[in-house]
């Protein structure tokens, strides 16, 4: 078997297989052997049946249709299995060598063309039929002879077959966190805030450490207090994770007071309207209670779990600390694995595929926007975009995803990465985690959708490739700190392209801003999580 593939653009590639006369001769003999195999025949047993007899038996055209369709078949699978080759869309068989490129690509402009406009355009191709034509003689509907050879080709989108980088000589940072008995004792000292209980008081000013409620403004430069809502909240002092640090000035105040705090928004602010604007955060003071922190004992540290005593539970944080700082370095490392492949990479992306993808990501993101009560216009302008600038930056996000999808699938192939139930079980594990669900119901849906299947597939399959990668490279271990500053020096020298950034955080960004309480909140949050951690 011969086979040629020509690349036609875009994906599209013409596959010609050309078959000799001995190979068509062993397909035809094949084809007799399966019927004397079938048996049937009065007087021979099974697979014993003489070719002659056959011959007399089955009708020549029907034997001739069977061996092409088992031949073409077979050959062209095999033919694909060889170039690599998986086709997107039906594979259609053409007898004969495949045209030039240019007449392809006449037939694949025809193809856009309005069934009005093809006609008209065969019509004005097409000679007038003759006598001539009628007397043709008809085109063989089985167009194999037995002895002699045959070939076929067939135009079709393929996936994707990507350039890959050479990581062979592949070499990572990784970032090393030193967990020093300062961390542990932040820690310790976040969890006596968490579980300081509220009393009242019977002094009239606010010391550090209490709990103000408080009616809060945020009124940004050129607008009228008068017509800004006040939001009630509760504000913990001494925190300074408030706008204007307005936790540290309420301090020494009373009931009733006013207090207002000036602050600057960030000229990178997400919201453009707001970014670089000067703004006030007022304060009116409800009431205030003071917190009293627990006592640091073993009593204290067996009321928070199953810890034998203080240093039980210090224990227990730094193996926590530990964790957390190795998760994040191999993250780093995911991500340095990540950009490599995609700095390597090249790929033809078929146009279908990146609309597609665009279009999933753009709804994906009008869904997100509704469930918190957004448009996609005011998404837009919040983030300092028109639509065509959301579709063109969802459409980047799409063709860079695409490319790190195609890639890493031929990587692992290259790799021979192969995914096992134990890898699939170990992901399942690792979603339900991620989400707070039920190991049970996640094996279900996994049983009962076969895109979510998939999916684990995929992201076993890439979590698997990533670990072979990384244990393969030449790792350099740095400080933590030196290696933040890096990468901060790096984005300020080399920002992120707008694909780096996932939609959802895009979103998250643009709803967090809008909220003056966000960072209360989120520190808050922080706190809430580590306690149950803990």
């Amino acid at each position: 078997m011969d086979v040629d593939v020509r690349e036609l653009g875009n994906s599209r590639v013409a596959l010609h297989v050309k078959l000799s006369a001995d190979e068509v001769s062993g397909a035809f003999d094949r084809t007799y052997q399966q019927l004397s195999d079938r048996g049937g025949i009065k007087g021979f047993r099974p697979g014993k049946v003489p070719r002659k007899i056959l011959e007399r038996y089955y009708d020549a055209d029907a034997i001739r249709a069977a061996t092409y369709e088992a031949l073409v078949q077979d050959r062209l699978e095999e033919a694909m299995e060889l170039e690599n080759l998986r086709p997107i869309d039906q594979v259609e068989i053409e007898v004969g060598a495949p045209p030039e490129e240019d007449e392809i690509l006449a037939e694949k402009i025809k193809g856009g063309l309005t069934d009005e406009e093809a006609t008209e355009s065969e019509e004005a191709e097409e000679p007038a039929e003759t006598e001539e034509a009628d007397e043709e003689e008809p085109h063989e509907e089985i167009p194999l002879q037995e002895g002699e050879p045959f070939e076929f080709y067939s135009v079709f989108t393929a996936y994707p077959r990507p350039s890959l980088p050479d990581l062979s000589d592949l070499k990572l940072r990784k970032p090393v966190a030193e967990v020093t008995d300062e961390d542990v004792e932040e820690q310790i000292e976040r969890l006596r805030r968490i579980n300081a209980e509220e009393v009242e008081v019977d002094r009239e000013e606010i010391a550090d450490g209490d709990v103000v409620v408080a009616k809060l403004k945020v009124v940004v430069e050129g607008e009228d207090p008068d017509e800004v809502n006040a939001t009630e909240q509760e504000i913990i002092v001494g925190e300074r994770d408030y706008l204007g640090d307005i936790d540290e000035k309420l301090i020494g105040h009373k009931a009733g007071d006013v207090v207002e705090a000036e602050f600057t928004y960030q000229e990178d602010h997400p919201d453009e309207e707001l970014a670089g604007k000067s703004a006030r955060i007022i304060a009116e003071i409800e009431s205030f209670s003071a917190r009293e922190l627990p006592e640091l004992t073993d009593e204290f540290a067996q009321s928070l779990g199953d810890y034998k005593d203080l240093e039980d539970l210090r224990s227990s944080i730094r193996q926590q600390l530990e964790r957390r700082a190795e998760e994040k370095a191999q993250e780093e490392l995911r991500a340095q694995v990540t950009r490599r492949i995609l700095e390597g990479t090249e790929v033809e992306l078929p146009e279908e595929f990146v609309e597609q993808a665009a279009e999933r990501s753009l709804e994906d993101l009008r869904s997100e926007l509704q469930q918190m009560g957004m448009s996609i216009d005011e998404f837009a302008e919040a983030t300092g975009q028109d639509e065509e600038e959301l579709r063109s930056n969802q459409r980047a996000r799409a063709e860079s995803g695409l490319k790190l999808h195609f890639a890493i699938e031929a990587l692992a192939r290259e790799r021979e990465i192969e995914v096992t139930d134990e890898d699939v079980a170990v992901e399942l594990r690792r979603i339900a985690e991620e989400s707070g669900g039920d190991m049970e119901f996640v094996q279900q849906a996994a049983m009962l959708q076969p895109n979510f299947a998939e999916e684990v597939q995929d992201r076993a399959m890439r979590r698997k490739l990533f670990e072979d990668l990384i244990a393969s490279a030449e790792i350099e271990e740095v400080p933590a700190d030196q290696y933040a500053q890096e990468a901060a020096e790096r984005e300020a020298s080399e920002p992120e392209p707008a694909e780096a950034e996932p939609a959802g955080e895009a979103v998250e960004e643009v709803a967090t801003a809008t909220e003056p309480e966000a960072a209360g909140e989120a520190a808050e949050a922080d706190d809430a999580q580590e306690s149950e951690e803990t």
